[in-house]
């Protein structure tokens, strides 16, 4: 479900109208988040960490309301929440997609997710939920511990689907554990400062992981 947001009304109408005509209005952001008490909850709990990374992640858009700001035509439009794809490794080394209905708790997310996953190896699909806006689209890459990232792109820029990209996790001094994380947005419809909201509340979520799920 979504509603239509009164551009007539909206604080960011001036900053919408100068972006949505740039022929590349993406803006991406990357930084490192520190999962070290994420990492050991998974292990404690016997949870994929890749799994509870993206419920974390999930929850944090959803509670951000730029990041449920899509565009439909010249319409702006608030959807009550939004869900995940995420691009899933095959054996064969090519890769597909796969979809990751948002859960209330941690557990109903993993139970749900490992059930996506073994559907949709099966399928080795691109064509996932294509028709819908509702989404975040993710990608993982564990190979590299990346600084910055770039995706391909078809040269729409009414695609307003944010695109947010986990890399190799790595070790740092004093035991720390950080993962690079990279956003991509489309600066119509949020800017950097709601991206800094974003990183800074997904940490807040990973630091109080022990305090309960």
């Amino acid at each position: 479900m979504y509603h239509e947001i009164n551009l007539e009304k909206w604080e960011r109408r001036s900053t919408f109208e100068f972006f949505k005509e740039y022929k590349d209005p993406f803006f991406n952001m990357a930084a490192n988040l520190d999962v070290t008490r994420l990492y050991r909850f998974c292990k404690d709990c016997e949870i994929p960490f890749s799994i509870a990374c993206l419920f974390f992640s999930l929850a944090t858009a959803n509670e951000i309301r730029e990041f449920r700001l899509r565009m439909i035509d010249e319409r702006v439009v608030e959807f009550d929440q939004v869900e995940a794809t995420q691009t899933i490794l095959n054996d064969d080394n090519t890769f597909s997609f796969c979809y990751f209905p948002m859960k209330e708790t941690l557990e109903d997310f993993v139970q749900t997710a490992i059930e996506s996953r073994k559907k949709y190896r099966t399928l080795k699909t691109f064509d996932v939920e294509s028709e819908r806006i509702d989404l975040i689209y993710y990608s993982i890459i564990p190979w590299v511990s990346f600084t910055s990232f770039k995706h391909a792109g078809s040269g729409d820029n009414r695609q307003t689907v944010p695109r947010m990209v986990f890399g190799k996790m790595f070790d740092e001094a004093g035991g720390r554990r950080l993962i690079p994380f990279s956003v991509e947005a489309h600066h119509a419809l949020m800017d950097g400062y709601h991206v800094g909201l974003y990183f800074n509340l997904f940490q807040e979520k990973l630091d109080s992981i022990e305090d309960g799920v």
